[in-house]
């Protein structure tokens, strides 16, 4: 458990590089205990809970720590008790093209793909469109222009979800937040991007009063964290909740005040 914070640093490191790490709890734990130990050392990345399965009949099961590095293949390339971060980056260096999850595509489309990769989605769409008309008569080159444009579909799709969603729940700083996302250089042109930035618009306009509650609710957030104890975050929330009353950010905040002592 002492090399959790060199985990955390890899995984900060490199996640945004197509990294992902997982950590199996292994030793009878509950949720509250891992949340809190989690919260303790700082560690963010996905910790899934053992529940009863026994991991003594596996390789390395019956010791700690113990991991396995999948490369971006899908195959498990090593397996061990230390070197792991090494081996990672090693895999890493396979990935061309973060983000795509395709490791190679045809000459015509490297275009494409590395606009991808750059955050340019509107690019790489316009790009694959194009080789998909003047390849047409190159199946390679088509399947994998088909690819990219599937691909930046749906991220776009993924972030429209993720809009509506946060509108049904009232977490209107959120939607915003990933309107503004929608609307920013990585679609740019883009007529998702241009209605995008007009939904932001009308949102701050008709929500203004529920997007300063949530972010002052984060402030208070944030406050907390250096708070002596837990009573007086609850005090701190409930403060929240008294003056911002009426707003989902207040029902959330009084949500967080009840899940602490004090």
């Amino acid at each position: 458990m002492k090399a959790l914070p060199s985990v955390e640093a890899l995984w900060q490191k490199n996640k945004d590089r197509g990294l992902h790490i997982f950590l199996v709890e292994s030793q009878g734990h509950g949720q509250e205990e891992l949340t809190k130990y989690a919260a303790d050392k700082g560690l963010t990345f996905p910790i899934a809970i053992r529940n009863s399965c026994d991991f003594n009949g596996y390789k390395g099961g019956n010791g700690l720590p113990y991991a396995f590095v999948v490369g971006p293949d899908g195959k498990v390339v090593w397996q061990g008790r230390s070197g792991y971060g090494a081996v990672c980056l090693e895999q890493l260096e396979r990935i061309k093209y973060p983000g795509l999850g395709k490791l190679e595509v045809a000459p015509e489309c490297v275009k494409a793909a590395t606009a991808f990769a750059e955050g340019d989605f509107a690019g790489a769409r316009e790009d694959a469109v194009k080789v998909k008309e003047k390849e047409a008569d190159n199946a390679a080159a088509v399947a994998d222009a088909e690819f990219i444009i599937e691909r930046v579909d749906a991220k776009i799709a993924s972030l429209r979800a993720k809009i509506d969603d946060a509108k049904s729940k009232r977490r209107y700083l959120e939607a915003l937040r990933t309107l503004e996302e929608l609307s920013g250089k990585g679609f740019k042109g883009m007529e998702v991007a241009d209605q995008a930035k007009d939904e932001a618009k009308e949102l701050k306009k008709e929500q203004k009063d529920e997007i300063k509650a949530w972010e002052q609710l984060e402030k208070t957030v944030e406050a907390n964290e250096k708070a002596r104890d837990d009573a007086d975050k609850k005090k701190n929330l409930i403060k929240f909740y008294e003056k911002y009353e009426g707003t989902a950010a207040a029902e959330e905040a009084k949500t967080l005040a009840d899940a602490l002592s004090g």
